[in-house]
This record gives structure tokens, sequence and C-alpha cells, in this order.
């Protein structure tokens, strides 16, 4: 075999090694702005204030909208679908259903990431 080829074979695994690496790591991501508008969240649903409760809504879709183009997110994806939720749910007077999809939201993303199984989900020994 020729230098050349075990070298092109060589920097050929070494760069598909590396790719599958960044395509295997898991999204790590901030929460914390958006656990806080959903405390405020909850806060204006309990009482029953649907103008301040649109208003924080809106943020918080503004936030889930900034940190989605960061990366593609399922984890993120559901979060805002259930602010949208929660916002449709608390401008028709469901204060109820309101607080229970922003507790929801909320308890998604306090969910800590569960390690990575290389190889599939069979234990390791």
């Amino acid at each position: 075999m020729n230098f050349k080829h075990i070298l092109v074979v060589l920097f050929l695994s070494l760069g598909s090694s590396n790719l599958v690496y960044a395509a295997g790591s898991p999204i790590n991501e901030d929460y914390t702005s958006l656990i806080a508008l959903g405390e405020k969240m909850l806060a204006a649903s309990k009482t029953s204030n649907a103008s301040s409760f649109s208003t924080l809504a809106s943020e918080a879709s503004d936030v889930a909208k900034d940190q989605g183009s960061k990366g593609n997110s399922p984890r993120l994806q559901r979060i805002s679908t259930k602010i949208k939720q929660a916002k449709k749910a608390a401008k028709a007077d469901n204060f109820l259903q309101a607080t229970t999809l922003i507790e929801e939201s909320i308890a998604e993303m306090k969910k800590t990431n569960s390690p990575p199984q290389w190889g599939g989900n069979a234990p390791t020994l």
C-alpha cells in the first residue's frame, strides 16, 4: 500500500470521528430566564391577571425563540408550545389550565439531561 493512501485513510478517520462526537454531544441549555418568567406567569395566573400573563408569555416566547435559534432542541419546542397554549388559555379566562401548562413547562425545564448511552440502551457491566 502506498504511504499516501495510508495517510489519507488516517486523516479521513480522524475527521469522521470528530464529526460523530459533535453530532452525538448533548445539548446543554440554560433555562434560568425562562424559569423566572414562568414563576412570574404563575403569580399572574393565580391573581387572574390576563394582561400581565399575556405580556409575560409573549416575553417568554421571545426568549424561547432566541434560545431556539442557537440550536434545535426538542425540549425547548415542547416548552414553547406549552407557553403558547397557556397564553391562549389565559386569554380565554381559563387560568386553571394556564397554571397547569406553566407548571408542566417549568417541570420540563428543571429536568436534568440523562447521560448519553453510546451503542444502545443496554446497561454496562
